[in-house]
C-alpha cells in the first residue's frame, strides 16, 4: 500500500517532467510569436515613415515651384526682386509659426495614433485565453500518457485499497 504510493508518485514526477517541459516548449514558442508580431508591427510602422517621408518632400518641392512662381508675380505686381523675396520670406515666417504653433495636432498626434494602432491591431495580438488553454492541453495530452494525479487522489486510492 505503501509501496504504491510511491510507485504512484514517481508516475506524478513523471508528468510533472513533462509538463515542465511543456510548459518550457510554450514559453520558448511564445517569446518567438511575440518578435514575430514585433518585426511586423516594426515593419509596417517603418513603412508608413517612409511613405510620410516621401510625401513630405514631395509636398516641399511642389511648394517650392510655388514660391519661386509667387516670387516672379510679386515682383511683377511690387516691380521689385527684392520685395517680392522679402514677402515670400515673410510668408515662409508666418507657415514655419503655424506649424510650431500645431505642431502635435498636425505631426504628433497622428504618428501616435498610426503607431499605435499598428502596435495594438486585432492582426498583432497573440492568442485569446481560451486558445492558449486548448494548446496546452493538447500538448499536455500529446506528451503524457495518462493524466497527471493530485496526490489527494492517490491517497484516497491508498485508503480505499
Amino acid at each position: 500500500m505503501i509501496f504504491d504510493f510511491f510507485k504512484n508518485n514517481n508516475d506524478d514526477k513523471d508528468a510533472y517532467k513533462s509538463i515542465a517541459k511543456n510548459a518550457k516548449e510554450y514559453g520558448e514558442l511564445y517569446l518567438q510569436l511575440f518578435k514575430l508580431n514585433a518585426v511586423g508591427a516594426l515593419s509596417q510602422f517603418v513603412s508608413y515613415l517612409i511613405v510620410i517621408i516621401a510625401g513630405v518632400m514631395l509636398l516641399v518641392t511642389v511648394l517650392i515651384f510655388l514660391a519661386i512662381i509667387l516670387v516672379l508675380w510679386l515682383k511683377n505686381a511690387t516691380g521689385s526682386m527684392i520685395y517680392s523675396l522679402l514677402i515670400m520670406s515673410g510668408i515662409f515666417v508666418v507657415l514655419f509659426l503655424l506649424l510650431l504653433l500645431f505642431r502635435k495636432k498636425l505631426m504628433l498626434n497622428p504618428i501616435i495614433k498610426k503607431m499605435s494602432s499598428i502596435m495594438f491591431s486585432k492582426e498583432n495580438e497573440l492568442t485569446d485565453d481560451e486558445d492558449v488553454e486548448a494548446d496546452i492541453i493538447d500538448a499536455s495530452v500529446q506528451t503524457t500518457e495518462k493524466e497527471p494525479v493530485s496526490d489527494l487522489e492517490i491517497m484516497k486510492e491508498d485508503v480505499h485499497d
